[in-house]
């Protein structure tokens, strides 16, 4: 029981390192681009601008853009419910999704954007665009959550004063895409290095040897 008494200390302070880690592991959080809950929806044509309400962005505005390449087919880019859907006849098309907002320094609160894939044909190509030049090109990222950091873009530099994002898709072919979520992700969480240093150092003073007090003289 003795044994025991004596580690609680330690005990303590490893518990103590992992709840530190663990916040300032979610000290920032993600920042919402658009979770594609205001309803907009174009066929061959412009939408917008809209000032949408599901954005943590200030002054957020999306206009949706939707062109076949052949005449009597139709292209369709639709936001309802959650999801941005993206259609085209069967001769293709080009659609965008441009969002406008206040500048911000996107680079102090992010390292990445999170972009959710419900469904996408391989036969066509995806551009995420920065500021209108700084470019992240794709074709399938297959289904599900996909981390793409600011330093996969042509110019990572913009993001330290980001004004504008754009989503355009393009293909020849009849394709169709589905996407439910367009956020970033957090990179302040500090290296795995950091937390283990810090674990191993509150564990040393933890369960190193007591000193022995010191017997009075006589």
């Amino acid at each position: 029981m003795n044994k025991v008494n004596k580690c609680l200390p330690g005990l303590r302070l490893v518990l103590l390192a992992l709840t530190l880690a663990l916040s300032v592991g979610n000290a920032v959080s993600a920042t919402l681009i658009d979770d594609f809950s205001d309803f907009q929806a174009i066929d061959n044509g412009s939408d917008g601008p809209l000032p949408i309400s599901g954005s943590d962005l200030s002054g957020i505005t999306r206009t949706l853009t939707a062109t076949p390449f052949a005449n009597g087919d139709t292209s369709e880019v639709v936001v309802e419910q959650g999801l941005l859907t993206v259609s085209n006849g069967s001769n293709g098309g080009f659609a965008s999704v441009l969002y406008s907002f206040d500048t911000i320094d996107l680079a102090s609160l992010a390292g990445a954007f999170v972009l959710a894939t419900e469904f996408m044909d391989l036969s066509h190509q995806v551009q995420l665009i920065a500021n209108g030049s700084s470019i992240f090109g794709f074709t399938d990222l297959g289904l599900g959550e996909h981390i793409i950091a600011f330093t996969q873009f042509s110019d990572a530099s913009v993001f330290g004063h980001l004004t504008s994002l754009e989503l355009k898709f393009q293909g020849t072919d009849a394709w169709d895409a589905q996407f439910r979520l367009l956020a970033t992700n957090g990179n302040s969480v500090p290296e795995p290095s950091v937390i283990a240093l810090l674990a191993i150092g509150l564990l040393a003073s933890g369960f190193g040897s007591p000193k022995k007090p010191l017997s009075a003289k006589a």
